[in-house]
């Protein structure tokens, strides 16, 4: 009896304990203890320890583990992850400039150019957005703006500048939100679902196929594109949200990180805009000439 207490306590690790315990739908007490305990007796386990209290809200306490990590890291790429993970621990004010560039590569003159964005909206109760500068004229869920003409090798930008306050939150413990069949559905469907190889990206072609799906099993989703923040800029991406439980599924994280891409809203991922409104699109552009070649193309920066 002795020898077979002493081998189940060599089998069971803390770190295997804390993988155990922790789901999608909820990261108790417990599971913090042994990430806590396996972070102790191996630093490379830090790493998950911090993961394993930002998964559960525990933001301020996800921020100093991170800090920890990032203290004693040596590779780049780690140091890189941990420093993008504290910003999306952490409440942030900052400012958005959006840019739209329409330029006319053709020979032929475009007239009666409408320029064609979502309308960026506020996401209570962890973001307050607000519309600083604007070169657009809101109308329902849009942004408008109408350029006269542009000639062959012109270029027209037109700026929406945003002031963005936001903290970090998570709908973890999906309790009564999402029951178990839902729950298991999500993942097993995003978990089945190929990574499309589009431009500019697969994020947008993932979500709307989740949402397609998901009204099929009589859930409703909507896809929400906003812009992911790092170290080194600002990326536009898409995901998707439960509507009336406001539960956000991210399938393209969800091949990376399925804890984090559910039910998350961490400060790294600002939410802009409802897509339903533009087709899955950031920037339309309508014009008269079908024969105009006008190309458009969007760029984000913080101020």
């Amino acid at each position: 009896m002795t020898l077979i207490l002493m081998l189940l306590s060599f089998s069971i690790s803390p770190a295997d304990s804390a993988r155990e315990l922790a789901s999608i739908r909820h990261i108790p007490e417990a599971a913090i203890y042994y990430s806590q305990l396996a972070a102790a007796e191996d630093g490379k386990w830090m790493l998950e320890f911090g993961r394993l209290l930002e998964a559960a809200g525990r933001f301020t306490d996800a921020f100093r583990i991170y800090g920890i990590a990032l203290g004693n890291s040596n590779s780049l790429e780690t140091s890189s992850w941990l420093i993008n993970r504290r910003l999306g621990v952490s409440p942030i004010d900052t400012t958005l400039v959006i840019t739209a560039s329409i330029t006319n590569r053709g020979s032929i003159t475009a007239w009666g150019v409408q320029v064609i964005l979502p309308m960026p909206v506020s996401h209570p109760p962890f973001q307050n957005l607000s519309v600083i500068e604007n070169d657009f004229i809101p109308s329902g869920d849009l942004l408008l703006a109408n350029i006269p003409f542009i000639a062959p090798g012109q270029n027209v930008d037109l700026s929406v500048v945003l002031n963005i306050v936001q903290l970090p939150g998570s709908a973890r413990p999906i309790t009564e939100l999402l029951d178990n069949e839902t729950l298991t559905w999500i993942t097993e469907t995003i978990r089945s679902m190929p990574v499309p190889d589009v431009l500019p990206g697969p994020c947008v072609s993932m979500s709307e196929e989740m949402a397609r799906l998901a009204g099929e099993q009589g859930l409703s989703m909507r896809v929400e594109g906003g812009v992911i923040l790092d170290r080194t800029g600002c990326i536009f991406h898409a995901w998707n949200v439960v509507e009336d439980h406001g539960i956000r599924i991210d399938p393209l994280l969800f091949k990376e990180d399925s804890l984090l891409s559910i039910a998350h809203n961490p400060t790294d991922v600002i939410p802009l805009w409802d897509l339903g409104p533009t087709d899955g699109y950031e920037l339309n552009l309508l014009y008269k000439n079908p024969d105009c070649r006008l190309t458009g193309s969007m760029q984000i920066e913080t101020r």
